[in-house]
C-alpha cells in the first residue's frame, strides 16, 4: 500500500524550520471557569472581537429570522470569564459551556490574522494569539514532512468517548495534539459541534462575508446554475501497476453520489479527445458560468492548485492560483467548494512571512492570501465556502485490496485518505443533509467510523487539517420561501 503527498514541490517541505521551543504552561480545571451564560437556547454561538460586533449584527438577525437562534461572544469577553492554560483553551471552555447550557450546534469564528501584511503566524508549537483575531491552535502531529499545523477541529472535540473534556493533551505535559517517535496524545476527534470559521482579518471582509452568507441564503438558488457540480481533475502519480488516473477516478466518484445534479467535468483527459481541460482559462470560465459545487481534486500549495496531464509527470497543468481567483465572475452564484492538495486553507499566511519563509509556509513566492480564503472571500463570485487543508495532505496510489472494508474492492485512491473522504461530503448531502455544518461535520465522523484516528497518523492528521472557511449553519441552496 503506497500513501502520497499530495503537494506542488512537496520535497521543499523537508526544508521546513523547526518550530519554536515548548511553552510551559499550567493546567487549569474547567471547575474555575466563571460560569456566566445565561438561561436559554441558543443553535449557534459566534465569537468574535468586539471591533467586529456590529458589522455581523445583521448576520445575526438574519439566521435569527431563519429559526437558527443565535448570539455574539467576544474574545475580549472569553478571556475575562474563562481560565485556559492559553487563549485557544479559554474559547474552547466558552464552546464547552454553550454546549452544556445553550445546547447549541454551531459554532462560527470570526477571525483569522489581524494583518495580511506582517504578524507572527505561532506565538509557540501550541497556538497562534498575539497576531490574531481568533486565535487558533496548532497540532504537533510530526509525520516527517512537518511539525505542526492549524487545526480548528480542536475546538469542535469538546468530549471524549467517556464525557470528559478533550483537552488535546492527554498526557498533560503542555504539548498539545502531541504524536512523536516517543510520544502521543490520545484525542477523541470527533466534533461534538459543528464548526467553521471566517478567517477576516478587517471590517470591510466581515461585511463582505456577512452580504455573501445573507445573499446566498436569503432566497432558493434557480436551478439552472445550483443544480451543477464541476469537477476538476487529472493524473496524480506515475503508478506503472494500475495505470489509474487518481485525480479522475475521485472525481467520479464523487459523481457518483450526486445523480440529480449535471456533472461538468475538466479532465486532464480531455486533452486527448476534446473537452474541459484543467488549465486556467477553462477553470475560470467554466466556475464564472455558476455551480452549486465545485471539487479539485489534485495538487496543491497555500497560493496554487494544479494536477498533471496524463502520463506527463514532469509539468504541471495550468490550474489556477490566488491570482486567477480574481478573475472569476460568477457574482451570486456561489458554489461549495472542496479541494484536496497541501495547505490550500493554510490561512496563517501573510505577505512578509510567504517572502522570507517561503517553504516553512507552503507559498514559495509571494502570497496575501491562502487559496482556499481567497476563494472564499472574492468579491462578486468565488465560493460561499470552501473546505481544505491546512497542512500537507495524504492520498493513496496502487490497488491493495477493499482498504474501507465495504465489500467493494476499487482502486485505492478512492478507499482511503483524502480520496476517500472528500467524495463522502457529497454522499454525506446527498443524504438530506441541508446543513453545511452538518454535512462537513458528519463527514469527519464517518471517517472516523471507518478508520479510527488514533490508529495511524495519516488518518489522524487529515482528519485533524480539513477545515470549513464558511458558515457551519449556511442552508445549501438558500432558503425556499
Amino acid at each position: 500500500m503506497k500513501k502520497k503527498i499530495i503537494g506542488i514541490l512537496v520535497c521543499m517541505l523537508m526544508m521546513t524550520p523547526a518550530l519554536p521551543a515548548v511553552a510551559t504552561m499550567k493546567k487549569t480545571s474547567n471547575e474555575k471557569n466563571v460560569q456566566t451564560l445565561g438561561n436559554g437556547t441558543y443553535d449557534m454561538v459566534i465569537i468574535a472581537p468586539s471591533k467586529f460586533s456590529d458589522a455581523l449584527q445583521p448576520l445575526i438577525d438574519h439566521k435569527n429570522k431563519h429559526g437558527i437562534n443565535t448570539t455574539l461572544k467576544t474574545t475580549e469577553d472569553i478571556y475575562k470569564e474563562y481560565n485556559g492554560t492559553d487563549k485557544p483553551e479559554q474559547i474552547k471552555y466558552l464552546i464547552k459551556d454553550a454546549l452544556d447550557t445553550w445546547h447549541i450546534k454551531y459554532v462560527l469564528l470570526v477571525g483569522g490574522m489581524k494583518s495580511y501584511l506582517f504578524g507572527t503566524p505561532q506565538d509557540d508549537t501550541n497556538q497562534g494569539s498575539k497576531s490574531w483575531y481568533v486565535p487558533v491552535r496548532y497540532s504537533n502531529l510530526d509525520d516527517g514532512y512537518e511539525k505542526g499545523y492549524i487545526s480548528d477541529l480542536y475546538y469542535a472535540d469538546i468530549y471524549d468517548s467517556e464525557g470528559n473534556f478533550s483537552s488535546w493533551d492527554s498526557n498533560q505535559n503542555g504539548i498539545f495534539g502531541e504524536w512523536t517517535n516517543t510520544s502521543k496524545d490520545i484525542i477523541d476527534l470527533y466534533p461534538d459541534v459543528y464548526l467553521g470559521r471566517l478567517a477576516c482579518a478587517n471590517e470591510f471582509e466581515v461585511k463582505l462575508m456577512v452580504d455573501k452568507i445573507i445573499t446566498y441564503e436569503s432566497n432558493p438558488a434557480d436551478p439552472s446554475w445550483f443544480r451543477k457540480i464541476v469537477v476538476v481533475g487529472g493524473e496524480d502519480w506515475d503508478d506503472n501497476e494500475t495505470n489509474y488516473v487518481e485525480g479522475e477516478l475521485m472525481c467520479n466518484k464523487t459523481l457518483s453520489y450526486m445523480p440529480q445534479f449535471t456533472p461538468v467535468k475538466i479532465y486532464a483527459s480531455n486533452k486527448e479527445h476534446g473537452g474541459l481541460v484543467p488549465n486556467t482559462k477553462d477553470i475560470v470560465t467554466t466556475i464564472s458560468q455558476g455551480c452549486g459545487f465545485l471539487y479539485f481534486a489534485g495538487f496543491g500549495n497555500a497560493k496554487t492548485w494544479s494536477t498533471h496531464w496524463l502520463g506527463d509527470f514532469n509539468n504541471w497543468t495550468e490550474g489556477i492560483n490566488n491570482q486567477n481567483i480574481a478573475k472569476l465572475k460568477n457574482n451570486e452564484k456561489l458554489p461549495i467548494c472542496i479541494a484536496t492538495g497541501n495547505s490550500l486553507s493554510q490561512f496563517n499566511v501573510t505577505i512578509l512571512k510567504s517572502i522570507f519563509d517561503r517553504y516553512g509556509m507552503h507559498t514559495y513566492g509571494l502570497c496575501l492570501q491562502c487559496w482556499s480564503w481567497r476563494f472564499t472571500r472574492k468579491i462578486n463570485g468565488g465560493s460561499i465556502a470552501t473546505i481544505g487543508d491546512t497542512g500537507a495532505t495524504y492520498a493513496m496510489e496502487g490497488e491493495t485490496g477493499d482498504l474501507n472494508g465495504d465489500g467493494i474492492n476499487e482502486p485505492d485512491c478512492i478507499e482511503r485518505l483524502s480520496g476517500y473522504m472528500t467524495p463522502q461530503f457529497f454522499k454525506i448531502y446527498n443524504e438530506s443533509h441541508a446543513l453545511l455544518g452538518e454535512v462537513f461535520g458528519e463527514t469527519i465522523k464517518s471517517y472516523l467510523d471507518t478508520f479510527p484516528g488514533m490508529n495511524d497518523q495519516s488518518d489522524c492528521k487529515i482528519i485533524e487539517e480539513w477545515t470549513l472557511l464558511g458558515d457551519p449553519s449556511l442552508m445549501i441552496g438558500g432558503y425556499i420561501k
